[in-house]
């Protein structure tokens, strides 16, 4: 996208009256890993449920193996720090047998805000579900909550069980091109395989699987792979720790705080080919990173004004390529955020295309990433003065040896 393109996204997304804008029914997705000082993120959800003073903040820590002192933390962090009104422990635990009750009910409704904490989401939706897979009272109400003009929030877990396609519930992203996908939720005989909740998560954001820690733990494969295996007809929403999305009612998604930032992949148009493992090309990924604008519902985006085009002004001749590309826990030296390094990488060089490896064999899948015509923005961060890159519809292509 350059110059006049640039423009009329612009003009496109005023006209949707959502441009940098906060409108009613919002959500706050974050990776995981979020600093107590995040005030872009932490600020952001008090902001949108009413402001300082004013916001109330219902804390479900449904998710952590400790659900009260999870709580007490959270509440201490957006009164003290963050200057709500309240913060209200809503105590559905794993165990309660609560959340289908008036009482849940009427305690969600009462708040302008919810602020879902991380641990395992499997725990968020065997509380909140009723076990026939309905919605209990406890979970319409954070449904109604959020289509009235209340912001729902998550960290980790709390925001994986948002999307309304299957929720990822675990595994790795060699073993989920090596091995698929399995429906059933976490299988402890298998703690590295791909697995997911075929009912799906609280669906609060319509047409999206949302995975979390996400560039850091080298998840582009699994996510990939979840959505080509389920064939769901939406996209995959992979956010950064220590980042986070707002979403609001229109689709319009602006990327928070300065750690990372957000992947959005399609798998539409894949070609699969035939084998014995993954092996597919052009799935479709996008990432967006501090300050950038684009939208849940088509390939509209803005990228943050203190970005320009790096086509022509790319640093490097050659883009560096790697042997881990998703940053494999069994490296003898972990690396983080491989994926995402390689592709800005690629983006801040005049190559077209860079070819790269897992770490792991037998067998061994090449990630061949392509600009295809995509496009990429660089520039110095105004706040951190970090040089950060964003990109659109780079294509990745899967083989294996």
């Amino acid at each position: 996208m350059r110059g006049v393109e640039m423009v009329l996204t612009a003009v496109l997304l005023c006209g949707l009256g959502v441009l940098l804008g906060y409108t009613e029914a919002d959500l706050v997705l974050a990776g995981g890993g979020l600093a107590d000082d995040n005030a872009d993120v932490y600020g952001t959800i008090v902001d949108l449920a009413g402001g300082p003073g004013v916001a109330n903040i219902g804390i479900i820590t449904t998710a952590s193996a400790d659900p009260l002192d999870s709580a007490t933390f959270y509440q201490d962090l957006f009164i003290n720090t963050y200057g709500a009104a309240s913060a209200t422990w809503i105590a559905v635990t794993e165990t309660s047998g609560n959340a289908d009750t008036q009482e849940i009910y009427d305690l969600v409704m009462a708040q302008s805000g919810l602020f879902f904490g991380g641990g395992d989401q499997a725990r968020i939706m065997t509380a909140w579900r009723r076990p026939n897979g309905s919605a209990s009272l406890g979970m319409s109400a954070i449904i109604a909550l959020e289509a009235g003009g209340g912001v729902v929030a998550g960290s980790s877990a709390g925001a994986a069980c948002q999307g309304n396609g299957p929720m990822l519930e675990g595994g790795l992203s060699y073993q989920a091109l090596r091995y698929g996908a399995y429906a059933g939720g976490y299988n402890p005989d298998y703690p590295d395989d791909l697995c997911y909740d075929e009912l799906g998560g609280l669906g609060l954001l319509p047409g999206y699987i949302v995975d979390t820690h996400f560039s850091e733990r080298g998840r582009e494969g699994r996510l990939m792979k979840l959505l080509l295996d389920t064939e769901f007809s939406g996209r995959g929403l992979g956010v950064d720790e220590n980042s986070a999305v707002h979403i609001d009612s229109n689709g319009t998604a602006k990327v928070l705080g300065t750690a990372g930032g957000v992947l959005v992949v399609d798998v539409s148009s894949v070609e699969m080919l035939d084998g014995d493992y993954s092996h597919f090309n052009n799935a479709t990924v996008s990432y967006y990173s501090e300050g950038d604008v684009f939208s849940t519902k088509n390939d509209e985006y803005v990228m943050a004004e203190w970005k320009s085009d790096l086509t022509g002004n790319e640093y490097s001749q050659y883009a560096p390529t790697s042997s881990n590309i998703f940053s494999s826990p069994d490296a003898n030296h972990r690396e983080y955020g491989v994926f995402r390094l390689m592709s800005t990488l690629l983006w801040d060089s005049k190559e077209l295309s860079s070819v790269h490896d897992t770490y792991e064999k037998n067998p061994s899948f090449v990630v061949t990433l392509n600009k295809g015509d995509g496009g990429a923005y660089g520039g110095y961060s105004t706040s951190t003065a970090v040089w950060t890159i964003s990109y659109h519809r780079m294509t990745v292509d899967v083989n294996y040896l």
